[in-house]
């Protein structure tokens, strides 16, 4: 797992676009439930709204590294 986790790490977006989608939502006068922070987050977002969730749950294993 740490080896799965260091990778996602190396390939992750800047804490710079973290840090500009906290400001967005702590300064949003309307604020929503979530708010994706970078590439990765909002295709995770996209798939999970739009694939089913087994699609969904096979993909992140596949990604993982674990038994699909």
């Amino acid at each position: 797992m740490k080896a799965v986790a260091r990778k996602a790490m190396e390939k992750g977006d800047a804490p710079e676009a973290v840090a500009e989608t906290i400001l967005a939502a702590a300064t949003d006068p309307a604020p929503k439930r979530r708010y994706a922070a970078g590439k990765m987050a909002r295709q995770v977002s996209f798939l999970r709204r739009f694939v089913s969730a087994s699609a969904f749950d096979k993909s992140l294993r596949k990604q993982l590294g674990l038994p699909v």
